[in-house]
């Protein structure tokens, strides 16, 4: 195996430890790597490059989304309690001014 063919398939092994791949498949790619040609090494290294930086980028925005989901809950409570206690208070004045009996 070359050097390139090395580094390649350290590189793989990383990507492929993050990959969503059944462990059935990335075993088969880590016994028969050396034994692929260059071209398909190099391919299937972008191909893992890609599924890593897609995922990446998913997470991230379903981490944004669920923080901003958090922060506009927060607000709908703190608008909520807000408005029961404009009420409370309103009914309590109208309590108070009424004579009683």
């Amino acid at each position: 195996m070359s050097q390139t063919i090395q580094q390649l398939a350290a590189e793989i092994g990383e990507l492929l430890a993050e990959s969503f791949l059944d462990k059935k498949i990335k075993d088969l790619i880590l016994k028969n790597i050396g034994d692929m040609p260059e071209n398909l090494v190099f391919k299937l290294r972008d191909a893992l490059q890609n599924e890593k930086d897609e995922m990446d980028t998913v997470i991230f925005e379903v981490e944004l989304f669920l923080k901003q989901q958090d922060e506009r809950w927060a607000k709908l409570t703190e608008e909520q309690q807000k408005t029961a206690d404009a009420a409370g208070e309103e009914l309590f004045e109208k309590l108070k001014d009424q004579p009683h009996e």
